[in-house]
C-alpha cells in the first residue's frame, strides 16, 4: 500500500475536518485499494463500487474513527475493503450456484417435456396408421411436411377435391380416436393445426 499517513494526526483531523481527511485518505489509497479488492473479486467495476462504499463507511463512522487509537487507520480501511470484498464474492457466488440449480431443473423439465411430446407424437401416429391409406398418406403428409392440400394432390396424382374429402374424413376420424383417448379434441381444416401436447392431467 503506497503513502503512509501519521495515524494520529489523521484522526485528530478526522474529528475537525472529515471532509478534507476523507478527501487525503481517498487520493492516498484509492487507486491501490481497487487493485486490492480487484483481486478478490475479479471485477473492475465491483471493486471500484466497494471502495466506494469502503469510504462511505469511513464518513458514516468518522467520529468514532477520530477517537485516539494506535491501531492504524490505513489497516482499518484496508479491512473493511476486504470484508466488503469477500461479502462481495461470497454472495455472487451464491447467485451464480443458484442460476446454475435454476438452469439444471429448467434442462430437466425441458428434457421431461420433450419426451411427453415425443412420446404423445407417437401415440397419435400409432392412431393414424389404422387410418384407410389415402387418409393416411395425406394426414402424415400435411402433417410432417406441412405441404399445401394442391402439393398432396400433385404427389398422389388426384384432385384436390379428392385431397380434401380424405382430410376431411381424416380428421374427423382422428378427432374421435383422441377424444374416446382421454386426449383434447384435436383436429380441423386448418393447414397449420397440430395434435395436442399433452394429455389433460
Amino acid at each position: 500500500m503506497p503513502g503512509f499517513i501519521d495515524n494520529e494526526r489523521f484522526r485528530r483531523l478526522l474529528g475537525v475536518l472529515p471532509e478534507k481527511a476523507i478527501k487525503i485518505l481517498y487520493e492516498e489509497y484509492c487507486h491501490a485499494l481497487i487493485t486490492f479488492a480487484e483481486s478478490l473479486v475479479h471485477d473492475r467495476r465491483a471493486a471500484e463500487d466497494i471502495v466506494q462504499e469502503a469510504f462511505i463507511h469511513i464518513w458514516e463512522q468518522h467520529e468514532k474513527l477520530s477517537r485516539p487509537d494506535h491501531r492504524s487507520i490505513e489497516h482499518y480501511l484496508i479491512r473493511v475493503v476486504k470484508n466488503k470484498s469477500i461479502s462481495y464474492h461470497n454472495k455472487h457466488m451464491q447467485l451464480r450456484l443458484k442460476a446454475v440449480e435454476v438452469n439444471h431443473r429448467l434442462s430437466e423439465r425441458s428434457i421431461e417435456a420433450r419426451w411427453i411430446d415425443l412420446e404423445t407424437s407417437k401415440e397419435i401416429r400409432n392412431i393414424i396408421l389404422t387410418f384407410p391409406l389415402r387418409e393416411r398418406q395425406c394426414l402424415m403428409m400435411k402433417l410432417d411436411e406441412e405441404v399445401t392440400t394442391q402439393q398432396i394432390a400433385d404427389r398422389l396424382k388426384v384432385t384436390r377435391k379428392a385431397v380434401e374429402r380424405s382430410l376431411t374424413s381424416a380428421y374427423k376420424r382422428l378427432r374421435k380416436c383422441l377424444k374416446s383417448s382421454g386426449y383434447a379434441v384435436w383436429a380441423g381444416r386448418n393447414a397449420s393445426s397440430r395434435p395436442p401436447r399433452h394429455k389433460p392431467v
